[in-house]
């Protein structure tokens, strides 16, 4: 699980930002929203991000995901450009280097992923791990004279004078450490740990995202999901009783009342309303996801959902015992009134750009006075431009 990731000069973000995971010491709907880690830090399953258009919201997103495919991005060779975009309305960010750091949980093991980079070349990397409360390097990586200097604690495990070199070798100035191990064939406890833990992140559904092959996959690959969903969409109200798998065409049987009584018809899904359809993709991302114990982004949540079927997707998310953790950009400020109900002060965030086109990002919970207001008055509030993050008209 993530605690929290930090950027800086990356897309709209010019200044350092960080979002963080870990929940406040408030015990409200902690047994659905936290989870508790060894040394008894309490991580949050769920973000919410609001903001105006163009505010960089989805940014937020962006940001999490080019670090996810700088992991494992192969360059054609070293001169290649990384898919890292630094901030580029002023005259110098794009001649500085992006900055990411992440603090995160993968198998009850804390750590400290640190990432320095320009458009073609890695300046510093490093992975550390937690025993106590001081980091134990894992790895760490400079960049001297166009070539990349990697050291290894010998304390954590010990690598072999050939291995050094094969990893060096593979070890391109513009490419990840964790990229080029996996090129090498040998054991590294902690990366190997850490990289089969970000691999399982998955892709941003943005609203745009076409999920009919996605869930007819899940559909016909994965029994448990099929029973989920039809579960899922009996309760949601959509008259959808059964399915049928054939031959990779997927049917759902519609029931329908009407003067003869009840009567079952199978349509396709092809034959699904625009929102049917999407609703079956989020909720194959989101099974997919608390199988996995991953992270899922969604960018406008609400895109073609109703706003109490986009909260009951929410809701069925963190009834589900997973370390798997959901963040998502809406405009449906309608999910400010469920504040203490459905979802907590520490879940809400705001990005906000300026007239010089820098995003920033704070949390709700740094706005003082909160405890004395009802959910209808913070979601008043937020309307009225009190917390920023919303267009002026």
């Amino acid at each position: 699980m993530i605690e929290e990731i930090s950027f800086k000069n990356i897309l709209s973000f010019k200044n350092e930002v960080t979002l963080s995971f870990e929940a406040l010491p408030d015990d409200n709907l902690e047994n659905a929203h936290v989870k508790v880690m060894p040394n008894g830090s309490r991580l949050l399953r769920l973000g919410i991000i609001y903001g105006s258009n163009a505010s960089g919201k989805s940014n937020v997103l962006k940001a999490i995901e080019a670090l996810h495919n700088f992991w494992f991005a192969e360059p054609q060779n070293m001169d290649s450009v990384t898919m890292t975009k630094p901030f580029l309305l002023d005259s110098t960010s794009s001649k500085e280097p992006s900055v990411f750091n992440m603090k995160f949980w993968v198998n009850g093991v804390r750590y400290w992923y640190q990432l320095t980079m320009t458009r073609n070349r890695v300046k510093h990397e490093k992975l550390s791990y937690y025993k106590t409360i001081q980091p134990i390097m894992v790895f760490e990586r400079q960049l001297e004279e166009e070539q990349s200097i990697v050291r290894y604690n010998a304390n954590v495990q010990k690598i072999s004078s050939d291995e050094q070199k094969a990893l060096l070798l593979h070890c391109l100035p513009n490419m990840s450490f964790m990229a080029a191990r996996g090129h090498v064939n040998m054991k590294m406890k902690h990366v190997d740990s850490v990289r089969l833990w970000m691999r399982q992140f998955m892709p941003i559904i943005a609203p745009e995202r076409n999920l009919s092959d996605y869930s007819r996959d899940m559909l016909e690959e994965n029994v448990d999901f099929r029973s989920y969903i039809l579960d899922f969409l009996g309760h949601a109200d959509f008259n959808i009783t059964n399915m049928h798998i054939k031959k990779d065409v997927v049917g759902f049987e519609h029931t329908v009342f009407n003067d003869n009584g009840s009567e079952h018809y199978e349509l396709g899904m092809e034959d699904q309303s625009a929102g049917t359809n999407r609703v079956l993709g989020v909720e194959a991302a989101v099974f997919d996801a608390t199988q996995k114990n991953t992270l899922l982004m969604i960018d406008e949540m609400e895109a073609s959902l109703h706003p109490e079927l986009m909260e009951y997707i929410i809701q069925q998310f963190l009834r589900t015992d997973s370390n798997s953790q959901l963040l998502l950009t809406t405009h449906y400020d309608g999910l400010l009134r469920q504040i203490d109900d459905l979802i907590r002060k520490d879940n809400v965030w705001f990005v906000e750009k300026d007239k010089s086109g820098v995003s920033d990002l704070y949390s709700l919970t740094d706005f003082k006075g909160l405890s004395s207001m009802s959910p209808n008055s913070i979601c008043n509030a937020y309307r009225h431009g009190q917390f920023g993050a919303h267009p002026n008209i």
